[in-house]
């Protein structure tokens, strides 16, 4: 038995811990005791450093789902990947409360959520961490000893599992874990062998791995339920996972030993609160019940009874929970910075809002505004812990009611959408894809979101394919494949760490001499093939990773595209196409274009200077963006991504209010008098320790990223008045002054009211010409306008007007201009349009009436058909109102929807109208959409003009003969 062991059990030394940490709480089970026992007894009594939740908004290369389990911001650690001089490199013990929120992937609990009494679309997460440091013995002895001695559980009631091994694997039962709780004293029968899928933990299916042993709870207290565990039975569930991370996998069949083991427990900590409070149900506890008492309060409702199925009559329990559950999660999301919106996580955002409203108007009937009520009981059970909650509860509240508004409005559109549709498919009983594709579309009226259809769809008692709708909600894979490029893998990590492969120096990549990053001499660490193979030597044509001891080259980091250039040796060349880095090692990748290249061998590092400088004064201009952005809609600007590229950046952030045009104009301008303001502005960067940084004055930072205990600031400064227009971590690289930029301007402001919006500016030369061509757009839109300006009856250029009205949407449709500039000349240009139209028009009726006058008058042409395109027709009707019809006339008219024939026969002729309409009719599928004193007008929808004249030169031929013309 270990020495820790063997002090936990020593009475002296239980007694000393249970009352430091037992008497602090007089209510022991009500949720926010249970959480800080949890974190004191590690965090106090166990030597564990605590780390704050992370947010529920994934790392961008954690993939499109929510944080769903404490370890997600571990990742690095437990893959390896962390940078050294990072805090999170150095973690040994850690243990924390994490926000977890399952909302699709592979742990989707949303379909249950409400419906039965344990599951959540968000829960809290309690859990422990050893990395490299204690493992088995220490890790079960405290588990026990929290349960049975602080938590006060009865020892007979808990059963625990370990991993009874896998043939096909080669791995053997972990009787070591079996062992260890017999040793602490849990009878054999309550220890129990399962197999990979309840007792082996995989972070996927590649990397580290392990048995796990999972502690199960006895509601009945009847101390022989073994039988029970893992059959999903509500008497008997699982309250905490014990994984033991000790392999690394490779591929399906081959797992290794990992270098150092690893510790990740998980306890949810509604789960628990369950079982100390005495019931079986998660949500009759106190983590719900302050909500379920506001809900009582605010719509009269019967108080919450905790039923379900056939026993919760009118679903109104179920409706509770659905509320109350759905309401933690978007209070949640919106307070780390995700507010409801169309794509990716945002939409999943909105669709459990949807949800939420859906069971709030629609089965509990509850008048508008209790979700936003419900905000400040939700702060009241987590703000403690969270303190973002506290701080956004305003802002949730707001985002809540908008989203509620915006429901309710969507909604009656559509009812009205599934009425049309029923009207035309009474008998229908399932929305397949077509249906679900129309009502998408808008064919019915107003587009429908996907998870709208399907809330509305069950109203009117349609079935939909859940398979169908997740199906059009995921973005199709791109039928390009990747070409193999090296790159950073576990197994090549592990053969550069055998092989001692020197770090890379990078520092040289901020070197910046006369607006020019100098070329450096280095030598070659190693080479690495397509198949991520380290060898001696490549050949030309060969796509190779390059890995030096010194380089002047920036790997892609921070939205900031990696450096391009050459890397010349005395016997061939690598055209570098892309640079990464992990830990201290950068790795060059391309193609040898000639020669060939030797490990060992000295080269020399060339950057594209141009592809540099457009990414450096890009990245200043995102942050200057970040900053004129929260100036002028303030702090609730929050970045959620960037793209710096040397032609453009574009910056992704989420805010509650709408941007207007005005505060487009207004950002713009304060950008642009920044970058060509008359005095200087200095773009510093300076090293600090992180603690340091962090309590810099109007410094921004990511969560979610992690930095190293020295970090880089980039401030933008006034020379003058010092003061700070900018303050940001990075380790991108910048422009020296905001002068060099040149010129800056905003070419598109893209997004949802509340949801993710895009803003994409340009700099330097890109910004200058955009600029001048919105100046040449509008000097022809001056023109333009002058020129129809004249006296009235006085005609006007035509020819040269549509000349400049076809230049300048030209210029609009293919040329990048400032978004200030495009809007206002589009504006501009729908008003000239309309007039020039209407010149158009007068003009081409005029031309029509004479020429149909003339035809008339010619003794040689006994029946007329003609064409015109139009978008006026009341005009058209005009004009047959005054045409002398001396002959029969058939007028081709091409509308901007429907194809019209304007069909006229003289008085006098022996051929009724109403015979030579029917016939034609007949041979165009159209129908009579009016009928005048001397025509008959024939329709038909869309584009139909070669069928009409098809048919009318049928009928031209057939009754062009005299005795039909007087």
């Amino acid at each position: 038995m270990s020495l820790l062991r063997q002090k936990l059990l020593e009475p002296r030394i239980k007694k000393i811990i249970l009352q430091k940490i037992v008497k602090r709480y007089k209510h022991e089970c009500q949720s926010k005791a249970v959480r800080s026992m949890f974190i004191d007894y590690f965090c106090n009594s166990h030597g564990h450093k605590f780390v704050k939740s992370s947010s529920v908004i994934p790392d961008a290369n954690d993939g499109t789902y929510f944080s769903n389990a404490g370890m997600n911001q571990f990742k690095p650690i437990f893959l390896g990947t962390a940078p050294i001089t990072s805090e999170l490199a150095g973690y040994q013990r850690v243990a924390n409360s994490q926000k977890c929120v399952r909302v699709g992937g592979k742990h989707n609990d949303l379909d249950d959520v409400g419906y039965d009494l344990t599951h959540h679309t968000f829960f809290e997460m309690l859990g422990s961490w050893s990395f490299g440091d204690y493992f088995k013995d220490e890790a079960c002895a405290m588990a026990l000893h929290l349960l049975l001695d602080v938590y006060k559980l009865r020892k007979d009631c808990l059963y625990f599992s370990y991993f009874k091994g896998d043939t096909d694997l080669a791995l053997k039962p972990d009787l070591q874990t079996a062992e260890i709780w017999r040793q602490l004293g849990i009878p054999a029968d309550h220890i129990l062998p399962f197999g990979m899928r309840d007792n082996f933990w995989e972070m996927g299916e590649t990397g580290p791995c392990g048995p796990c042993t999972e502690i199960h709870y006895d509601h009945t207290m009847a101390g022989n339920c073994a039988h029970l565990v893992n059959t999903g039975s509500p008497c008997v569930i699982e309250i905490w996972n014990l994984v033991f991370m000790q392999f690394n996998r490779l591929s399906s069949t081959q797992l290794v030993p990992l270098p150092s083991c690893h510790v990740d427990t998980g306890m949810g900590l509604e789960r628990l609160c369950a079982v100390l409070q005495g019931t079986r149900s998660n949500y009759n506890t106190d983590l719900f019940w302050p909500i379920f008492n506001a809900m009582h309060k605010e719509t009269g409702l019967p108080q919450y009874g905790d039923k379900t199925g056939t026993d919760d009559t009118g679903g109104v329990d179920t409706g509770y929970r659905i509320l109350a559950d759905h309401t933690r999660m978007a209070a949640v999301c919106i307070a780390d910075g995700l507010l409801p919106g169309r794509q990716g996580l945002e939409s999943r955002v909105r669709f459990v809002i949807d949800r939420a409203l859906h069971q709030c108007h629609h089965v509990l009937n509850i008048r508008p505004g209790l979700m936003g009520k419900l905000v400040q009981p939700v702060v009241e059970t987590l703000g403690e812990a969270y303190p973002e909650l506290s701080l956004h509860e305003n802002k949730i509240r707001d985002v809540l009611c908008e989203a509620e508004e915006r429901y309710l409005e969507l909604y009656e559109d559509g009812k009205y959408n599934f009425t049309k549709l029923l009207r035309k498919m009474p008998d229908i009983k399932t929305l397949d894809e077509e249906q679900i594709l129309r009502l998408r579309d808008g064919w019915y009226g107003r587009p429908m979101s996907t998870h709208l259809i399907e809330l509305i769809a069950g109203q009117y008692g349609l079935s939909v394919d859940r398979d169908i709708i997740h199906s059009l909600n995921t973005q199709p894979a791109s039928d390009i494949e990747d070409e193999e490029f090296p790159c950073f893998t576990a197994e090549l990590l592990n053969d550069l760490s055998i092989t001692k492969v020197p770090p890379t120096d990078d520092s040289l990549k901020y070197v910046y001499i006369d607006k020019k990053c100098p070329d450096i001499e280095s030598s070659i660490s190693c080479l690495v093939d397509e198949n991520n193979t380290l060898v001696d030597t490549v050949k030309s044509g060969v796509h190779v990773g390059v890995i030096t001891r010194l380089t002047n080259f920036y790997a892609e980091k921070g939205g900031q595209a990696a450096d391009v250039g050459v890397i010349r040796s005395k016997t061939g060349r690598v055209r570098v196409t892309d640079v990464q880095s992990i830990h201290d090692l950068v790795l060059h990748t391309g193609v040898v274009e000639e020669g060939t290249m030797e490990t060992g061998q000295m080269v020399t590092m060339e950057i594209d200077q141009t592809h540099r400088q457009g990414c450096m004064y890009n990245h200043t201009a995102t942050h200057l963006l970040n900053a004129a952005l929260r100036h002028i809609l303030g702090p609730d600007v929050s970045q959620r991504g960037s793209s710096v590229l040397p032609d453009k950046l574009s910056f992704e952030f989420s805010c509650v209010s709408k941007i207007t045009a005005a505060e487009v104009k207004v950002i713009d301008t304060l950008l642009s008098g920044w970058v060509r303001g008359s005095h200087c502005l200095s773009v510093e960067r300076k090293l600090a320790p992180l603690a340091e940084a962090l309590q810099m004055e109007g410094i921004i930072y990511l969560d979610n990223v992690v930095y190293p205990e020295v970090v880089s600031v980039v401030s933008v400064v006034d020379d003058i008045s010092k003061e700070c227009i900018s303050r940001e971590l990075c380790g991108g690289t910048h422009a020296h002054t905001l002068a060099e930029l040149g010129e800056i301007c905003i070419t598109s402001v893209t997004g949802q009211a509340t949801g993710v919006k895009s803003v994409v500016c340009l700099t330097g030369l890109p910004a200058v010409q955009a600029r001048k061509q919105a100046a040449v757009a509008t000097e022809m839109c001056n023109g333009l306008e002058m020129a129809l300006k004249v006296q009235q009856g006085q005609p006007i250029d035509l020819e040269h007007c549509l000349q400049l009205h076809k230049e300048v949407n030209h210029i609009l449709g293919t040329e990048v201009l400032p978004k200030t500039d495009k809007d206002a000349l589009k504006e501009r240009m729908d008003k000239a349009g309309t007039i020039l139209n209407t010149h158009v028009n007068n003009e081409a009726f005029a031309n029509l009436e004479e020429e149909l006058d003339r035809r008339m008058a010619n003794g040689e042409e006994s029946f007329i058909v003609a064409q015109f395109e139009v978008k006026v027709l009341p005009k058209v009707n005009k004009l047959m109102k005054r045409l002398d019809i001396r002959k029969p006339l058939i007028l081709l008219v091409k509308a901007t929807n429907n194809t019209n024939a304007y069909i006229a026969m003289p008085k006098s002729s022996p051929l009724p109208l109403n015979d030579f309409v029917g016939e034609f009719c007949t041979d165009v599928q159209g129908k009579v959409t009016q009928q005048e004193t001397n025509y008959t007008v024939v329709s038909a929808r869309g584009d139909q003009s070669e069928r009409f004249l098809k048919a009318a030169n049928v009928l031209q031929l057939r009754y062009g003969r005299k005795e039909f013309v007087i």
